[in-house]
């Protein structure tokens, strides 16, 4: 998938991997995370760099997991940000955790950090949890362009993860919809406006309900916002991650 929204706005995807995000801003062009492979990362790069003839101000990483960072290889050198956490977890990688991805050339760890947020006029980077601890969403002000990370899956089964919070999950959402972005690009799926925020806070919500109880699994597969999701596989994992959060 390669999206063009306008002149100044453009998404770089395949079926079910990270979306890589291109931004003209008045400062040059921000690019939000930067998938698992460097070689792909790199050919984004080449990409972008036609489409806006611009250079590159700045790389953004939402969230510490390797398929929104690996890619960090393709730009040595350039400022690369992201929250203070992100970067302590990326640091904290180790040969067990490595041991079960593909080989990487280099990590490439944020040159740049902030603890919260960062702010200025046409950008906002903001740390909420929820999927991850240091989930962040990315918000192009003039644009209302929304990047979200990881907090947004479209059309695929959310990844819920051993240090996925579930509240603090749909809290990040609902600050998102106050936003009120035209666009959103999810960490894994289509662009979408939206009807992609409000369908994650339900899958969300019934996922709860189900872990207390007030669900069945079968009534919860009948609904279209489960059954229709691809990756049913990922459901089934993240599950297990929630009972074992639970001491299940």
């Amino acid at each position: 998938m390669i999206k063009a929204l306008n002149d100044r706005v453009i998404v770089v995807g395949a079926e079910g991997s990270a979306n890589i995000t291109g931004v003209l801003t008045k400062a040059g062009v921000v690019i939000v995370d930067t998938s698992l492979f460097p070689e792909k990362a790199r050919k984004v790069k080449l990409l972008l760099d036609d489409f806006f003839k611009k250079p590159i101000e700045l790389v953004v990483n939402t969230h510490y997991h390797p398929d929104h960072t690996f890619g960090n290889a393709a730009f040595e050198g350039l400022k690369i940000v992201s929250s203070e956490m992100t970067k302590s977890l990326m640091e904290a990688f180790d040969e067990q955790y490595l041991s079960k991805l593909p080989p990487v050339e280099k990590i490439i760890t944020p040159s740049f950090v902030f603890n919260e947020e960062f702010e200025d006029k046409d950008l906002l980077i903001k740390r909420l949890g929820g999927h991850t601890l240091d989930s962040s969403i990315v918000f192009f002000k003039q644009e209302k362009v929304l990047i979200s990370g990881d907090l947004i899956f479209n059309g695929f089964h959310a990844e819920i993860v051993p240090d996925s919070d579930l509240n603090e999950w749909i809290e990040a959402l609902k600050f998102i919809e106050k936003l009120k972005p035209i666009w959103i690009v999810p960490g894994h799926g289509e662009v979408s406006g939206l009807e992609c925020l409000i369908s994650m806070e339900r899958y969300l919500m019934k996922v709860k309900r189900l872990l207390e109880g007030a669900l069945n699994l079968h009534d919860v597969m009948m609904d279209e916002n489960f059954s229709k999701r691809k990756f049913p596989e990922l459901f089934g994992w993240s599950l297990e991650n929630l009972l074992y959060q639970r001491g299940g």
